[in-house]
């Protein structure tokens, strides 16, 4: 074999050998053969979901509303779908506000919801009632009688009266008027009339007794001693003593000379 062969055969030998180990390579870059992606992240619209999204996503947290001025009933119904609970910590005076509107709320409005409470202080809620009659009672009966529909009673406010002692005569507002719950009802009760002792010593014992009526009080024991001096009848000593203030009907000792 002459070398021009030789040479012709390696050229032939080393060609085949190229085509066959870079030709699909060769082929790739000219688009006949499609080239394999194993690692090309998908594109992503923008404004589109995540792929991943959903799969761990947080809670959504929510601001407090603002509830303050809104009748209770109304926010609870409003806030129910959302999940919100709204519980009545406390009532107090609204200061012109309706009955169960809402004061006060805690979380404050626009602060982060930790959980979904909202717990609120209300106007008061109490109405205006009738007000027991209690003319004519014990204090001690008419006070709870108040007390039981709702009303404060302070310390009653004696009076002279005839009346048995301790039984309202008046009260303040009147019956059946109507006042709010909690509100102050007064009571004006009898007292005894203090009657002042006159002085019944010097007296003899018919002018003492006479006496003794006229002022509203009553004779009691009456009890005799000697006496060298003065004359039967003469008195020498009273119980109560002169000035003293009593209620009428007491009874008034006497001490009086006895017969020689």
């Amino acid at each position: 074999m002459n070398d021009a062969l030789k040479m012709f055969l390696i050229a032939l030998i080393t060609t085949i050998a190229s085509q066959l180990l870079l030709g699909p390579y060769i082929l790739k870059l000219q688009g006949v053969m499609p080239i394999t992606q194993t690692s090309v992240a998908p594109k992503v619209e923008q404004g589109a979901p995540s792929p991943t999204a959903g799969t761990a996503a947080e809670p959504t947290k929510l601001a407090a509303p603002n509830l303050e001025g809104i009748p209770v009933d109304e926010a609870r119904e409003r806030w129910r779908a959302k999940g919100i609970e709204i519980i009545e910590e406390d009532e107090r005076d609204g200061s012109g506000a309706a009955p169960g509107t809402i004061l006060q709320q805690r979380p404050a409005p626009g602060a982060e919801l930790a959980t979904r409470e909202i717990r609120v202080v209300v106007a008061r809620k109490s109405q205006d009632v009738a007000v027991p009659d209690v003319a004519g009672k014990s204090v001690d009966d008419a006070r709870g009688v108040l007390e039981t529909a709702g009303f404060e009673v302070p310390a009653p406010t004696p009076e002279a009266s005839d009346k048995p002692a301790n039984t309202v005569l008046r009260q303040t507002p009147t019956a059946g008027e109507a006042a709010k719950k909690g509100s102050i009802v007064r009571l004006v009760i009898a007292e005894p009339a203090g009657i002042e002792v006159p002085k019944f010593t010097g007296l003899y014992l018919g002018k003492a007794k006479k006496a003794i009526t006229e002022a509203g009080l009553v004779v009691g024991q009456i009890r005799r001693v000697e006496h060298a001096e003065l004359g039967q009848d003469y008195v020498l000593k009273q119980t109560p003593v002169a000035g003293e203030k009593v209620p009428p009907g007491t009874e008034v000792e006497l001490v009086v000379v006895a017969p020689n």
